[in-house]
């Protein structure tokens, strides 16, 4: 296996792991809430641009960004579950489905356009950089070794919150039945709109170490939305583990697409995937069969 390669799969590995983590985030945010939140690449766009003032104006590396970020923008996302979202949410389902859609779509575009009115420029990325690592006569970039590990135990943290602590049982819970839920006396407003804000900030951590990896622009968040719905489905609804392993998956695929076959065709790649996966296994790779 040549280095070339092993260095594209360390790198697809890290993007996946950023997949994941944001994906995760819209995973919950769907399956508590039966919204389908189109401004999720949006908290990750002003997540990454947080991480960047943070390091451009006081020096704070990504990994200390990407703790800093999570109060911030859970805050962020229950005020604006409450603001925007709670009003629908006792609409029946499709109609709630529809109308999450267009209000979500409308917050997107509200947040696009003062982004850009504020921050006109495109931010490059961070070059935060550590001295590699030389594994086997490969060298290997130990900063994305190290936001590869960061996510992953972040990842698993959010994986013992929702199964050791009484609001990630609750959130399961409305994920499997929300009538069920709601019978046995969990809060489901409440529940509701802790489970948005955690979505929102998973969202805003994977967005401080984007920024280490690509370019950020006020008009990026639909698209990576898109994107993180393919990871949802192609993982399974409400399932970290599925969503990291759908976010690896897609991750490995789009970076080896953009070696061998250019870099215009690494987008279609997640669409390729989404079909494959609809035809295979409607419910995703640790969905539950229904």
């Amino acid at each position: 296996m040549s280095a070339d390669f092993i260095q594209l799969l360390v790198g697809g590995v890290l993007l996946g792991g950023i997949y994941g983590l944001a994906a995760f985030g819209l995973s919950i945010t769907f399956g508590v809430l039966n919204v389908l939140n189109l401004a999720h690449g949006e908290f990750l766009m002003l997540g990454s641009l947080l991480s960047y003032g943070l390091f451009v104006g006081l020096g704070i590396n990504p990994f200390i960004s990407a703790i800093v970020v999570i109060p911030i923008f859970m805050l962020l996302g229950i005020g604006f579950y409450l603001l925007l979202l709670k009003q629908i949410s006792d609409k029946p389902p499709h109609q709630l489905l529809v109308a999450s859609i267009l209000v979500t779509l409308g917050a997107s575009l509200f947040i696009e356009d003062v982004t850009a009115f504020f921050w006109e420029r495109p931010v490059t990325g961070i070059s935060y950089s550590l001295p590699p690592l030389e594994l086997a006569g490969v060298v290997i970039s130990s900063t994305r070794l190290l936001i590869l590990l960061f996510i992953f135990v972040l990842a698993l943290s959010m994986q013992l919150y929702l199964r050791r602590t009484y609001v990630g049982k609750s959130i399961r819970a409305i994920t499997q039945c929300r009538e069920g839920a709601k019978v046995v006396g969990i809060p489901i407003s409440r529940v509701s709109a802790l489970a948005f804000g955690i979505g929102m900030a998973l969202a805003a951590s994977a967005g401080a170490f984007y920024v280490t990896l690509f370019t950020v622009t006020p008009v990026m968040g639909i698209p990576l939305t898109v994107k993180y719905l393919c990871v949802v489905v192609l993982g399974g609804l409400g399932s970290i583990v599925g969503s990291v392993l759908g976010g690896l998956i897609l991750g490995v695929a789009e970076t080896l697409t953009a070696y061998y076959c250019g870099a215009e065709w690494s987008p279609t790649i997640a669409f390729i995937l989404l079909i494959l996966i609809l035809i295979i296994r409607p419910e995703g790779l640790f969905g539950a069969r229904k």
